[in-house]
Formats: C-alpha cells, structure tokens, sequence
C-alpha cells in the first residue's frame, strides 16, 4: 500500500478530529467561509454515496432474511447484524439530511441490487443464491466492500463528526466480517480478526 495511511492512523486522525473542535469559527474570513461552504458540499456528496450504498447493504439483509435460506444460529446472527445495518442507515440519513443533500434511493429490485453488487465488484449475486453458505459468501464480501468504503471515505470527509461517525461504521462492519466468518468457518478464531489494513475504494 506505499505510504498510504494505515486503517489505526485514519481511526486515530478521526478520533482526535472531534476534539479539534470548530474553536476558530467565528474568526474565519467570509473566502474561508465560503471554502467552509464547499467542503459542506463535498461532505454532503460524501455522505450521499455511502448511504446509497448502505441502502445496497440492508436490502441485501433484508432479502437473505425475508427467504427460508438461513436457519438456526446463523439467522439469528445475521438478523442483529441487519439491525445494525438499519442503524447505519438511519444515522447517514440524519447526517445528510443535516448537510441539505438530497436523500438517494436504494435498489428497486434484485436485478437492479445484482446490477449494483457488481459495479461494486462484490462476488455473489442476490438472484443465484442455491444455499445458506451462498448467503453468507455474499454477505462477507459484501461487508469486506463495506470496511473499503468507510476507509475510502476517511480521506475525504473534511467534519470531524462525519469522520468520526465513518470510523464507528467501519468498525462495525469489521466486526461483521468477523461474525460472518465464524459462522462460515466454525472454530478458525483466529483467521476470523479483521485485517490489520483495509484497501479503500471509492
């Protein structure tokens, strides 16, 4: 990864970012107010794209949920992972809705979220799962694209609330990702610990 930033420095940077705090505020000139106003913007696109894709996630849940596919542990697990998931909507919602930006939709369909999960390079498709290990392949790749997006997005989020809240929603996709490792591969704890560093994409 050359010298890109490891996923503790960006957690680090967003941690420390809320206790920078906004103290300067009412010093700033009005040409850096307007910058102040164009780094809102880019926040709101920001924003904008991850719930869109957070959209993508809890209607894939909710479509592995809704089906007979899993049973036992395993869907009781994947519906608390789906109730998180909704709450990772709701507090992008909120955020944006803060900032002005126009609310995005999520997918119409299965076509259409198949179409989405392969933009987004994510191995497995709503439309051709024949089992629960099928299910929980796609919901781990999923949740593998997810920790990318969080970590793409602490790069260029300028709030350090919206940092913040980007680094509490990777870290729950991390622990996703564990979750669903586990219950794919029973008993191999130690290949189920999120990775050290995480490839962004945006």
């Amino acid at each position: 990864m050359g010298s890109d930033p490891s996923r503790r420095e960006l957690l680090r940077r967003a941690i420390t970012a809320g206790a920078v705090g906004v103290a300067g505020s009412a010093l700033r000139s009005p040409a850096r107010a307007l910058g102040a106003a164009s780094a809102s913007s880019s926040d709101a696109a920001e924003v904008g794209r991850l719930l869109r894709f957070e959209l993508l996630v809890g209607f894939v849940y909710q479509h592995v949920l809704a089906s007979s596919i899993l049973s036992g542990d395993a869907r009781k697990a994947v519906e608390q992972l789906g109730v998180q998931e909704r709450a990772h909507v709701s507090a992008l919602s909120v955020a944006l809705d803060r900032l002005g930006g126009t609310p995005p939709a999520g997918p119409a369909n299965i076509a259409a979220a198949d179409k989405d999960l392969a933009g987004r390079r994510v191995s497995g498709r709503l439309g051709q799962l024949r089992g629960g290990r099928d299910a929980l392949r796609l919901l781990l790749a999923l949740e593998h694209v997810a920790e990318g997006a969080y970590y793409g997005s602490m790069t260029a989020l300028g709030d350090p609330k919206l940092l913040r809240l980007s680094a509490e929603i990777m870290g729950s996709e991390a622990q996703h990702v564990t979750v669903i490792f586990v219950l794919l591969h029973p008993g191999e704890l130690t290949q189920a610990v999120p990775y050290a560093f995480v490839q962004g994409r945006r």
